[in-house]
């Protein structure tokens, strides 16, 4: 794993566009933020919405990782943007 970060700051230091690899990390890793605190709020119930509980905190500071430097919705378009896969108007003859 160490190598595969290593290549992409490789790549980064070389000059390479890292935008695409940046997004997908930022997406999964926000996603899967919000899943786990998620999953632990469900196991504390009502407990965990109260302050004497750290959960509470973890689960809306994890809601925000997915909002910081772009939400979601901008990530994606960031990807498709760069695979290719976005819808385009049709040429003008």
């Amino acid at each position: 794993m160490c190598d595969e970060f290593s290549t992409w700051s490789d790549m980064y230091v070389a000059g390479d566009d890292v935008t695409k690899l940046a997004s997908m990390c930022k997406l999964k890793a926000g996603r899967l933020a919000r899943e786990v605190s998620d999953s632990c709020l469900q196991f504390w119930g009502g407990m965990g919405c109260t302050n004497e509980v750290l959960i509470s905190r973890c689960f809306r500071d994890m809601r925000l990782v997915s909002i910081w430097g772009g939400a979601e919705e901008v990530m994606l378009a960031i990807i498709c943007k760069f695979m290719g896969t976005l819808p385009q108007l049709p040429k003008k003859k």
